[in-house]
């Protein structure tokens, strides 16, 4: 070994892969050798130590994959399972709302030709929706009424207000459609939750 060196470890981490360095040389106090055989020792030893700094430096490791989305389901009523639907479905933290509609536990009508009480009904089964999940109206963010009376939906707009506050409304789309799934629904509230 030249003289004035000598290996111990280092207590430092590799900054690129995080591994402690096994070895690294001490040669401050080498004085420049004389001869060509020194020359060459000193040579050997920063080599090393070079060789051995290098083996820090491996590919950084691939990220891990994110965990699966897992999706849960949830029925409001025994004969939705029956129609081939859920109620809702929650993916993380969104909530996703089926259409309600004015139906009671049994899925009869309710309010029949009346469209404030059938709008009252669907609310009230979003309500509930929301409730089994530890949300409200505060956590919806997205609306989308489909009627088959735009005029009677708009003179019955105002009722929302009742579910919604004036300052923090989703976005919300109204469509007028031909028929709902029973003739007797005038009409039909789908929503999108982001839960707390």
């Amino acid at each position: 070994m030249v003289p004035g060196s000598f290996g111990r470890p280092c207590a430092r981490t590799c900054q690129k892969c995080s591994v402690r360095c096994a070895l690294v040389l001490k040669l401050r106090q080498i004085s420049i050798p004389e001869s060509g055989r020194a020359l060459r020792r000193a040579l050997f030893l920063v080599s090393i130590a070079v060789f051995a700094l290098s083996a820090c430096q491996r590919e950084p490791a691939e990220p891990e994959p994110p965990p699966p989305r897992v999706k849960r389901i949830f029925h409001l009523n025994p004969y939705e399972k029956d129609f081939g639907y859920s109620q809702a479905v929650l993916i993380d933290k969104t909530l996703y709302i089926s259409g309600s509609v004015a139906a009671d536990g049994d899925g009869r009508l309710v309010s029949p030709g009346d469209m404030a009480g059938q709008m009252r009904a669907a609310y009230s089964n979003i309500r509930r929706t929301l409730a089994a999940h530890g949300a409200d109206f505060e956590e919806v963010v997205k609306e989308t009424i489909y009627t088959t009376d735009m005029n009677a939906l708009l003179q019955a707009s105002d009722l929302r207000f009742e579910y919604y506050d004036k300052e923090r409304l989703p976005t919300t789309s109204w469509l007028q459609v031909q028929r709902l799934v029973d003739p007797g629904f005038l009409v039909e509230i789908e929503v999108v939750a982001e839960l707390p």
